[in-house]
């Protein structure tokens, strides 16, 4: 009997459960959502002022996670949307606030892009592509 692909939503939902638990609970083993040709950027400007570069690969990923130093995080998801994209992947688009070592909760926009090992719905998957923006530091022109 073949299964039914299940459908971006699906993916995406479920995705961002497991991502944002294990971001909760146990940030230093986030990584594990990424592979040696993934990419990460979190937040839109360093700490000097400078648009944030990405890192590539898990190892590189497990570093900047651990910079950031994830304490007492807690998420509050607003919206999840997903669609497919080429060759099978799918793109997830989630809404809503984190926050940090007892800070203030800050709005946020995180963008994912699942290839298409990860659709087992695995949370040892891992992903390509993941971009992480504060609203509070995104500047109307």
């Amino acid at each position: 009997m073949v299964m039914e692909k299940p459908s971006p939503l699906l993916v995406g939902r479920e995705f961002v459960r497991q991502y944002y638990t294990l971001l909760n609970k146990a940030p230093d083993f986030l990584h594990r959502f990424y592979g040696r040709n993934s990419s990460y950027v979190h937040g839109g400007l360093d700490p000097n002022g400078k648009v944030a570069e990405a890192v590539y690969g898990q190892a590189e990923i497990h570093k900047k996670v651990m910079s950031l130093q994830f304490s007492e995080c807690h998420t509050k998801i607003r919206h999840v949307d997903a669609h497919a994209t080429l060759s099978d992947g799918v793109v997830v688009q989630v809404l809503g606030e984190l926050s940090n070592n007892g800070q203030p909760m800050r709005k946020f926009m995180q963008t994912f892009v699942l290839a298409p090992e990860e659709l087992s719905l695995n949370y040892n998957s891992y992903k390509n592509l993941e971009c992480l923006s504060f609203s509070d530091l995104i500047v109307n022109c």
